[in-house]
């Protein structure tokens, strides 16, 4: 029996080197996370400028403690980065990973009714940031203005390689014709016969002792 090949196998391709993250934990926040819940999502997927000034303008309870695990977190990159040798822009950290879980719950009682004790659970919570250096997002008009460049570029080179091509096929032709050919497109337009063109003929003087011909009106 013949023996059938093997498939052969697809080219592995090369995974990108991950870029490096750092993060930051805030652990037993006295506050509940859903309360928690509603400050981080303002901010998750920002980059850090947005999301510092997003939380300094925020009214709610949560925001101090956001803002102060976000600016730990920016100079724990920093810290990081300086003892790795890494190279990183502050200014395109992002914000790629913000969650919440709940932490310990706090047991309290207060008197009721008929003397009835009534249990106080009072929640905490553990919040994590963290930054990742991205590139930032273009807005609609920014990214369709970079489309249109981009456009406008091929369109260029386009026509560069064109006229290129242009060029180059009419060097390939001999001198004679290329001379013919432009004598001929001019004079169709009007205009003068380019240079290196034969000149049209000129009339002869008339001999000496001959009467010069007189033309026909």
């Amino acid at each position: 029996m013949a023996e059938t090949a093997a498939p052969a196998k697809a080219p592995e391709k090369k995974a990108e080197p991950a870029k490096p993250r750092f993060s930051a934990r805030l652990r037993y926040a006295r506050m509940s996370p859903r309360k928690m819940r509603y400050v981080v999502d303002l901010v998750r997927g920002k980059d850090f400028n947005s999301a510092v000034a997003i939380l300094r303008t925020c009214s709610k309870r949560g925001a101090p403690y956001c803002k102060k695990l976000l600016e730990s977190c920016y100079a724990n990159a920093m810290d990081e980065a300086r003892q790795r040798n890494i190279e990183i822009d502050g200014n395109k950290l992002h914000l790629v990973d913000a969650r919440v879980d709940g932490g310990p719950i706090i047991k309290r009682w207060r008197p009721s009714s008929v003397r009835r004790p009534t249990m106080i659970k009072k929640r905490t919570c553990h919040v994590t940031f963290v930054l990742e250096e991205r590139e930032p997002r273009l807005s609609k008009k920014e990214r369709s203005k970079q489309q249109r460049q981009e456009r406008q570029k091929t369109a260029a080179a386009a026509k560069a390689e064109a006229a290129k091509k242009a060029a180059a096929a009419k060097s390939d032709l001999p001198a004679g014709a290329r001379s013919a050919k432009e004598g001929a497109r001019r004079a169709e337009e009007g205009g003068p016969a380019k240079a290196g063109a034969p000149p049209p003929a000129e009339p002869k003087a008339p001999e000496a002792g001959q009467p010069p011909k007189e033309e026909n009106k």
